[in-house]
């Protein structure tokens, strides 16, 4: 029984061996007519497959040839113009390169003596980087056609040269210019099919591309925003600020954020170093009179508030700011002391002055009616505004029955 089995096993083996010497010999054949060049490449990886090969050296060149010739054909007839989908390009240069990288990977396989012959790697190696810059120029064409998969994969092979053995003797980690540029395509391609890890790959690398930094460190925000890493996020948002402060994305995400959380105190450090850095920005320093005002610092939000007013009467948020300051100095105001004829003489006074910025204010933004007209409700009755006072509390009525409707 045992000897039946074995010339079976004599048998199978022979016939596998037929096999793979036919699919190859068969593929030979057609990378030599030039023709069939699919076909050819199925019959070598059917023959790779199968148990028992023999020669995995000749399997892998004879592979690598075939998908060298698959691209020099493919880049042959888009010269001719006999290929109106350049898209097709990359793909079958990515081929060619995995070939090539297989191919390699079997020559560093020891024979029998623990020997390693890579005998075609550095000849490979120099005629593969030959093509590098087509791989990153693919990566352009995709990110430009939002193929962001296809973007994506030349960058992993444009890149993933550098860790390679077979591309040692280059030593692209430092002769690669375009490194950096190639990891801020990888992030972007990534980032637009949501691949966090496929970002998390490249950012490093990406952030060294000094043109597009400051976009680079914006959409690593975001992308840690889509995981709810919001202290990463954020640790990205100080830095962008940090770094690219003149770029207005990261400022007012930053104040958005420590706003929301009451740290007011963080707020006011960052509105301050924004306008000393920029001292005439009129979106900094509005953004500090906000601050002003949410930190109850009354006297200096007028001031403030008072010059930029000054400089854009039409400036609706200032108006707001001063008008509420005064307002909420008077309701402080109510707050403290017994009442006496002195305390109300200097709560109307507060009211008044607060008065003419409310209305400037309503009439620069009437839509925004909840922001003015409790204030100015409040001021007319107290200011015995009798025609004022009607008027604001039919339309808040009006409002309210309005929004019950709702």
């Amino acid at each position: 029984m045992l000897r039946i089995l074995i010339i079976l096993a004599i048998l199978s083996f022979s016939t596998d061996a037929d096999a793979q010497k036919k699919e190859l010999s068969e593929a030979k054949t057609y990378l030599k007519k030039n023709t069939s060049l699919d076909k050819a490449e199925n019959l070598v990886r059917k023959a790779i497959l199968m148990p028992g090969l023999k020669d995995k050296n000749e399997a892998y060149t004879l592979l690598s040839d075939i998908m060298r010739r698959q691209y020099e054909t493919c880049n042959e007839k888009l010269y001719l113009k006999q290929l109106s989908d350049t898209a097709s390009l990359f793909p079958a240069l990515r081929k060619m390169y995995a070939a090539y990288e297989q191919l390699d990977s079997v020559e560093s396989i020891p024979d029998s003596k623990g020997n390693i012959r890579t005998k075609s790697r550095k000849k490979n190696a120099e005629f593969l980087n030959r093509f590098r810059p087509n791989l990153f120029s693919g990566a352009l064409y995709s990110l430009n056609k939002k193929n962001y998969q296809e973007a994506f994969d030349c960058i992993e092979t444009y890149l993933g040269c550098h860790s390679l053995p077979m591309f040692s003797s280059l030593d692209l980690t430092k002769s690669d210019t375009l490194r950096y540029r190639a990891a801020y395509l990888g992030v972007l391609a990534a980032y637009n099919m949501k691949n966090h890890a496929g970002v998390r790959k490249y950012q490093h690398d990406a952030l060294n591309y000094e043109p597009q930094r400051h976009n680079i460190i914006a959409l690593l925000y975001e992308n840690y925003m889509q995981q709810k890493d919001t202290v990463t996020a954020v640790a990205y948002l100080r830095e962008g600020f940090r770094r690219h402060s003149e770029y207005p994305f990261f400022f007012p995400r930053l104040v958005d954020h420590y706003s929301s959380r009451n740290k007011l105190d963080t707020v006011k450090a960052i509105v301050d170093k924004a306008i000393e850095i920029e001292p005439g920005n009129m979106f900094y320093r509005l953004a500090k009179n906000i601050v002003q005002l949410n930190m109850g610092e009354y006297d200096d939000c007028v001031a403030l508030g008072d010059s930029l007013i000054h400089n854009n009467d039409k400036l609706a948020e200032a108006y707001y700011n001063v008008g509420t300051a005064y307002f909420n100095k008077a309701v402080k105001r109510e707050k403290t002391g017994n009442e006496s004829r002195q305390k109300r003489k200097e709560i109307n006074s507060l009211y008044e002055k607060s008065m003419p910025y409310l209305e400037r204010y309503r009439i620069l933004r009437q839509k925004e009616q909840e922001r003015w007209a409790p204030m100015l409700y409040t001021i007319y009755l107290n200011l015995n505004k009798g025609k004022e006072f009607d008027e604001i509390d039919s339309l808040i009525k009006k409002h309210s029955n309005n929004r019950k409707k709702d």
